[in-house]
């Protein structure tokens, strides 16, 4: 049977008030936005990781595990650059230095040390010092523990070699709000060292004044004579320095002078430096000699809670473990 066609025109579809999107731009929309979000979340958790001075990526160490570097390699070659930054440039370096720290000062000799060279030219004779500097920053850092290294310090007026240990959070608050622990340094000469913390005066980020506990310790002989360990123990509250197992400094955060601030219960690195010149060691001079070598045997990081009842500054053995 047939049905006869309806003589009325077909009506045409009501649009809806409010037109849905298709289905594949509802899709996109929506990964976008969860992208948008996790976008933020990392970045907010990232900032508070950067905030509180812990560094969100690239550490190969850590407080929860030991360290140990023989500089063991060829002559010539350059430190294990997976823990070791070596820092270039002149400028003064804050305290009116003279010498370029370059890439070249700073080698491995092939006997299992490493060897920052300091290059004074002859007095009278012009030219400017060169020599190194390297540091851990961005590769390790630790927050409590003991850190030790033995050294040869050279001789020579103007050096200022230095063992010591700057805030991570240095790029964001600047020094000395980062705060610094100088482990060891000779300014004058290498029968008497200093040891020294320094700390903002006043809440961080607020002023550029600094306290400063510390002071000088006489050598039994002339540290440039032969290696010592040179080892600093930070705890909360408190930061130990010794020189051959004999404790050269102990502050704790009730040592600081009102209204200063105590910030090394936060993650610091270290640096190994030879300066030439400056506000502190003054101007090498005709006794300085030309070439100065400062050696370092080894450097050896001991978690807090693996440190037990070792005495300070105590020597690793082969597997690089305190005996």
């Amino acid at each position: 049977m047939t049905t006869a066609a309806s003589s009325s025109p077909p009506q045409a579809p009501v649009a809806p008030l409010h037109p849905q999107p298709p289905r594949r731009r509802r899709r996109r929309r929506g990964i976008i936005i969860t992208a948008v979000v996790a976008v933020i979340v990392v970045a907010v958790f990232g900032g508070l990781l950067w905030f509180v001075g812990i560094p969100f990526a690239g550490q190969r160490y850590g407080d929860d595990a030991s360290l140990f570097d023989d500089f063991d390699g060829a002559a010539g070659a350059k430190p294990d650059r997976n823990a070791w930054a070596i820092q270039t440039g002149g400028g003064g370096w804050g305290n009116d230095e003279l010498q370029t720290y370059t890439e070249d000062a700073v080698t491995l000799d092939g006997q299992g040390n490493l060897v920052i060279t300091a290059t004074v030219p002859p007095d009278g004779a012009g030219g400017t010092p060169t020599s190194g500097r390297i540091t851990t920053a961005g590769k390790w850092s630790f927050t409590f523990g003991r850190l030790s290294a033995r050294i040869k310090l050279p001789e020579g007026q103007g050096l200022l070699p230095a063992f010591w240990l700057l805030g991570d959070s240095l790029e964001r608050v600047g020094w000395p709000a980062a705060g610094e622990i100088d482990i060891v340094e000779t300014p004058r000469g290498t029968s008497r060292s200093a040891h020294h913390l320094h700390g903002p005066r006043g809440e961080p980020g607020k002023n550029n004044d600094a306290w400063s506990l510390g002071g000088g310790v006489d050598a039994p002989a002339p540290l440039s004579e032969d290696f010592h360990v040179y080892t600093v123990e930070k705890q909360p509250g408190r930061v130990i320095i010794a020189v051959d197992d004999r404790v050269v400094l102990d502050v704790s955060e009730w040592d600081v002078p009102v209204p200063g601030t105590w910030v090394f219960d936060a993650p610091t690195h270290a640096l190994f430096s030879l300066a030439v010149g400056g506000n502190w060691p003054g101007p090498p001079d005709a006794t300085t000699p030309v070439v100065n070598e400062m050696l370092i045997d080894w450097i050896l990081y001991t978690p807090a809670d693996q440190i037990g009842d070792a005495p300070l500054g105590t020597l690793p053995d082969d597997e690089g473990t305190s005996r």
